[in-house]
């Protein structure tokens, strides 16, 4: 057995631990944004109220692969716990996982457990719990949506009560990545009695900081400190209250009256105008994936390939970003983000005279519905797109919907286009494979090209990085040449926050840490 990750806790030593965890977390928080993460000593106690973009849809994994938005992560993280973090150099820290160890052939995986540790409900975290969680997401009875993200894995199974392997069907170079992401609920361990009895999708149930204390839909999804967490001296706060706020004014008039402590936002005028204001704070991370255009390649006149690609060349990224999001996410020509560059990807640049002659060779006129949140940039991404396809001849009819209806209407194939996207995570392979791979149930474009399946195949398979990383690039090349996704803009998880909110931490895949938040009040 050869070790590719080592990250074991020796609690007897503990003034090395101490050492590695500030220095970690002084990493980790510098990335962030933040300034001096240990200018004062925490304080103990208070409610943190959280503005988030939408309610939550529910936090059974075989039923929120496609629906659970980034601020339910956050929420459902500080319930749940994965076996591993990632942090932005890519170390694994660990978490309800002590050491995770790499055979001489590649294909298995072995995973010390955490001892001592129990869920909410009473019941042990242990082998059982991790193989039983695993065993509902393989199982292909279960029809889970993003199975085909977890494709080379085969089986997890128990060694004993502190010990468990994933099994691969061949070596699998982000496997490490892949078990370490925290957006989603794949990696979050579930208490396998709240999950058989059928309660975890509206009462989850966890390990994590804080336990759920009362979800009222619409209103408010409040957590509690769970007294008896594993992890000494956290969480800081008593309780966090999660309050929907669907539109982003009322987020940024809530934090800035004091009725919230934190929000979430992507409205990028609000995002300037915070930094300007001395009595809040920004943070941001840069994250892998992309804000993007979903089309439906199936549903005419989306299945000729010429229409797409002269709505490539209809598409102002660069105008949408500036006036939908005030250029506070970047312009982006693939959804590797920092993963890898690919600087000859044949990108679509924006080119009204190209996309005229693509239309041409169209039998007829091209109309098209676009689905968006009902939001205000929801609302504003439509209009913007009106008119960028306007002006080369295309009708653009905008159509907002709450989330979920949106959702809906994606995953039943009654939409020709709608703004979705491409999930932020440490590696993009699994979540590529995921969103075009023609077999896979999570490919709502329907695009269906044998090149690509080979070449997301063979992403999965490339144990070179190298050599993988020019996989990567070929398919972003792909996607720029057949068009099933048009790019609004990259990733970047932006929070805002008052001036007495301190500790505050981010992952890979940008989702916030709320354990070591703490109010300076």
């Amino acid at each position: 057995m050869k070790k590719m990750h080592r990250c074991e806790v020796n609690c007897r030593k503990r003034k090395k631990r101490n050492t590695a965890i500030a220095v970690l977390m002084f990493s980790l928080l510098a990335w962030f944004g933040i300034g001096n993460a240990f200018a004062a000593e925490p304080r103990m106690g208070g409610t943190l109220t959280f503005g988030t973009e939408n309610d939550f849809a529910g936090f059974e994994v075989l039923k929120s692969s496609s629906r659970l938005a980034i601020n339910g992560s956050i929420a459902a993280n500080t319930i749940m716990e994965p076996l591993f973090r990632m942090d932005k150099d890519e170390n694994l820290i660990p978490v309800l996982g002590l050491s995770l160890e790499q055979s001489d052939d590649g294909k298995t995986w072995t995973v010390k457990l955490r001892k001592n540790v129990t869920f909410h409900d009473g019941t042990p975290f242990n082998a059982d719990a991790v193989v039983h969680h695993w065993g509902r997401i393989l199982n292909p009875e279960n029809k889970f949506r993003g199975r085909a993200a977890m494709g080379p894995i085969v089986s997890v199974t128990k060694v004993d009560e502190t010990t468990i392997q994933y099994n691969l069907k061949h070596p699998w170079l982000p496997f490490n990545r892949v078990i370490s992401g925290t957006r989603g609920l794949i990696n979050l361990i579930p208490s396998s009695k709240s999950v058989d009895t059928g309660n975890q999708d509206r009462a989850p149930v966890g390990t994590g900081p804080f336990k759920l204390e009362e979800w009222k839909s619409g209103d408010a999804f409040t957590v509690v400190k769970n007294p008896d967490y594993w992890g000494k001296g956290l969480p800081h706060l008593d309780k966090i209250v999660f309050k929907p706020m669907t539109d982003s004014q009322t987020r940024y008039a809530s934090l800035q009256s004091g009725q919230a402590d934190i929000i979430w936002m992507d409205r990028g005028n609000l995002i300037n105008k915070a930094k300007a204001d001395s009595t809040l704070k920004v943070y941001f991370s840069e994250d892998n994936g992309a804000e993007i255009f979903i089309l439906n390649t199936s549903a005419s006149p989306l299945d000729d390939v010429n229409v797409r690609r002269a709505l490539a060349h209809a598409h102002n990224q660069k105008r949408q970003a500036k006036i939908v999001y005030k250029d506070s996410i970047p312009v982006v020509h693939h959804p590797f983000g920092n993963q890898c560059e690919c600087n000859d990807d044949d990108y679509r640049e924006y080119n009204p005279d190209k996309a005229g002659k693509l239309l041409a060779g169209y039998d007829g006129p091209v109309e098209l519905e676009v689905l968006h949140s009902n939001s205000k940039r929801g609302r504003d991404i439509g209009e913007i797109t009106q008119q960028l396809f306007k002006d080369v001849g295309v009708t653009a009819n905008p159509a907002g919907f709450d989330f979920g209806p949106v959702i809906k209407k994606v995953i039943s194939g009654k939409y020709q286009v709608s703004t979705w996207r491409i999930s932020s995570r440490p590696d993009q392979g699994p979540a590529l494979f995921l969103t075009l791979y023609s077999k896979s149930r999570a490919n709502f474009s329907h695009y269906k090209n044998p090149e690509m399946d080979k070449l997301l195949v063979a992403q999965r398979m490339e144990t070179d990085p190298k050599r993988r990383n020019e996989i990567l690039c070929q398919i972003a090349r792909l996607i720029n040449d057949d068009v099933p996704i048009l790019y609004r803009g990259g990733m970047r998880s932006h929070v805002i926050t008052s001036k007495e909110v301190e500790g505050l931490s981010s992952m890979k895949d940008g989702i916030v840490r709320l354990e070591s938040v703490w109010l300076n009040n």
